[in-house]
């Protein structure tokens, strides 16, 4: 007899021997699994809101620098709080919790920011990984990566994520919270004049890889002052003593202004926050072009050129 028969023999014999406790036994079993799937039918569902799966205070850019301990909790309940409230769509709560500057350079309005929150939120509720990042005085700047809950969505293919550095501010009790990259921003008063125009900086913006500068110009002719139309290259540079550096956000490098007008323009250079070996020490306008006639859709033309009333350069320092 081999042995899967002996088996099934036994088997047999054993449920004759003892059909009555195998049948209560198994009425038991159905019984219990019965009880159990009704307690949990009725359990209220809870459906948790994606909590941030990873905090660190240590910062990326020195691993001998921690954000010191009575600020962790704040800085974790604040950047929390502001999460959940983006993933739950309440915008208005989550607009309330930034800094006033933030909102006026980045997020005029309402609209704006819940478009801002939208496409980085989407429709699916997130998690985050937050890192602490660099200490500059008693700016707290944090990595803030958001990306998909695998575990929710069941995602297979691969995640996307999002991130951009938070900057956490002590205010009292409180802290205050910039967004997107914002740091803050600084009024300036840095003005010069010549014969041609009057030429001030206003103000800095400032985010963790860049500086925008404001700059107003008011040309005090009756002719056209044109600083940049990518005529030549580096028409604008800032100084930063080591180096100097091309703007950012003029890929269209229009700033001209019309006869006795005044025109506003914002002139953005790449530098980290936290990088304390270099800073700005002066605007230059290398070619500065004052002319009788100019058409900003063609640009300078050799015939402006050589009808020009004046062409030069111009320095303006930072500090």
């Amino acid at each position: 007899m081999g042995l899967r028969t002996n088996i099934r023999v036994k088997a047999i014999r054993y449920f004759k021997g003892n059909k009555k406790r195998v049948i209560f036994v198994a009425i038991i079993v159905w019984l219990i699994v019965i009880i159990i799937n009704q307690i949990l039918k009725h359990q209220p569902e809870k459906i948790d809101d994606p909590f941030t799966t990873y905090y660190s205070h240590v910062t990326v850019m020195n691993n001998d620098v921690e954000v010191p301990k009575k600020y962790q909790q704040p800085i974790e309940n604040k950047i929390q709080t502001y999460l959940d409230y983006c993933n739950d769509k309440k915008y208005e709560e989550a607009y309330n919790m930034i800094t006033s500057e933030c909102k006026r350079v980045n997020y005029p309005t309402l609209d704006e920011f819940k478009g801002y929150v939208n496409a980085i939120f989407g429709d699916e509720k997130k998690i985050a990984n937050i890192q602490s990042y660099s200490v500059v005085g008693n700016n707290y700047i944090y990595n803030v990566r958001i990306l998909d809950d695998i575990l929710a969505t069941g995602t297979t293919g691969g995640y996307s994520y999002y991130e951009e550095k938070f900057t956490l501010m002590p205010d009292g009790n409180d802290m205050k919270l910039s967004i997107a990259n914002f740091i803050g921003e600084e009024s300036l008063n840095i003005g010069i004049e010549d014969e041609y125009m009057n030429i001030k900086i206003t103000s800095k913006s400032i985010d963790y890889d860049q500086e925008i500068y404001t700059v107003e110009v008011t040309n005090k002719t009756n002719h056209y002052l044109v600083l940049s139309d990518n005529y030549q290259v580096d028409e604008i540079l800032m100084d930063y003593g080591a180096n100097t550096r091309r703007p950012t956000n003029m890929a269209l490098p229009m700033f001209f202004v019309n006869p006795n007008s005044s025109t506003k323009k914002e002139i953005a250079f790449s530098k980290y926050y936290d990088d304390s070996s270099i800073e700005a020490l002066k605007l230059i306008f290398n070619n500065i072009r004052v002319f009788r006639d100019y058409d900003w859709e063609t640009g300078t033309t050799q015939d402006n050129i050589n009808n020009a009333v004046k062409i030069y350069s111009l320095e303006m320092g930072i500090k």
